[in-house]
């Protein structure tokens, strides 16, 4: 085995302190496996990959290596909603019920789809009786959440749905009639693969990633045994993400049925370019996406819904229909360490994939190294 881990970079000049940055991760042993991805304007400033993509340290992390990015990818399944907005099979303001009529149960009668997007839906956690449930029972976990109440007036709490957004996202696509069983990864098939290329090959950005593709995905491996405390460590933060339990559990996590499953609240699998592809193209009025879902639905998606105190994140959020929109960035973490945003002071978007599970520590690191470079960079 190699004595040092591998490491491919390449960076416009005027990122090379974000190049050593990304490089003293490896150095000190702050990750063990991941990619970074700068863009701009169309155009990459910098890819990075470095450290290994398995466990026994044999295969390389590379740029097109694929990594389970938790709630980072809540934004592609929002979006794959709002594909459906702009078929015209749902819309924002009906109830849910329209579509759904089992969903009306027990106070949830006038849930929106626009409520659920920017986590006002009221359902953030699956109820005590999934428990024992087997978390990748899409069909179980639909009728827990169709028999439950909600834990407040729809509309009027805010609450990250850490496990439920999927999931709910999935069994009103199926109700409108989306075609297919599994809706959200096939909306994203759609809408990456045959029609936005971004003008550099297809998206990676898979809800599920099939078996022959296994050899491309990284394996989950805890570097900080802290990595998820801050939630575990509040009841109400610790029920709805974890129950059923399994979705923090690298062996599970990194099993093949859980890596070919569609789970569109903490499933997708992507890298960091395609990210920071997606990032650069999403805010813009001419973009694929705006293109997709026309301006209404674009100007929806990336506007403020819902600000105010988040009973999950436990401090204030700004939603949009999918996207943590604070302070005008737009963006997305996942727990374990995985981010991506762009910014609009700074214009540009950003994307970091791990597989190594940790603080956002790495991030914040690595953003301040991005923004000091662009800063003393000529306009």
């Amino acid at each position: 085995m190699p004595s040092t881990p591998p490491l491919t970079i390449t960076a416009a000049p005027a990122l090379d302190p974000v190049a050593e940055a990304f490089r003293a991760l490896f150095i000190a042993g702050d990750d063990v496996g991941a990619s970074l991805a700068v863009h701009r304007n169309g155009r990459s400033l910098l890819t990075a990959a470095g450290g290994w993509a398995d466990t026994a340290r044999t295969r390389p992390f590379t740029t097109r290596t694929l990594s389970r990015v938790f709630s980072a990818g809540k934004p592609i399944a929002a979006l794959t909603a709002l594909t459906a907005v702009a078929d015209g099979l749902l819309t924002l303001d009906d109830p849910i019920a329209r579509w759904w009529p089992a969903y009306a149960h027990h106070g949830k009668g006038n849930t929106t789809l626009r409520q659920l997007l920017s986590h006002r839906a009221g359902l953030p956690a699956f109820s005590p009786a999934a428990w024992p449930l087997d978390a990748l029972d899409t069909d179980a976990l639909l009728a827990d959440l169709e028999s439950s109440a909600p834990i407040g007036p729809p509309g009027e709490v805010i609450a990250e749905h850490a496990l439920t957004y999927g999931t709910l996202i999935d069994g009103l696509l199926a109700k409108a009639g989306a075609p297919d069983a599994r809706t959200a990864a096939a909306q994203l098939a759609a809408l990456w693969r045959t029609e936005s290329t971004l003008g550099d090959g297809p998206m990676e950005l898979q809800f599920g990633v099939g078996r022959n593709e296994h050899p491309r995905v990284a394996d989950l491996e805890v570097v900080d045994p802290d990595w998820s405390a801050p939630y575990l460590a509040r009841e109400s933060s610790r029920r709805m993400l974890d129950r059923p339990p399994g979705h923090l559990d690298p062996a599970r996590l990194n099993s093949p049925a859980w890596r070919e499953a569609s789970i569109p609240a903490t499933g997708l699998f992507t890298t960091a370019s395609s990210l920071a592809r997606f990032y650069d193209d999403v805010h813009r009025a001419d973009g694929r996406v705006a293109t997709r879902i026309g301006p209404t639905l674009h100007a929806e998606y990336l506007a403020p819904q819902a600000v105010g105190h988040d009973l999950f994140v436990d401090g204030p959020v700004e939603w949009s229909l999918g996207l943590r929109v604070d302070g005008g960035e737009i963006g997305m973490g996942g727990i374990g360490g995985s981010a991506a945003w762009y910014s609009p002071e700074h214009d540009y978007s950003f994307a970091f994939v791990t597989r190594s599970l940790g603080t956002f520590a790495r991030v914040d690191a690595l953003a301040d190294a991005v923004e000091a470079a662009l800063a003393a960079a000529p306009a």
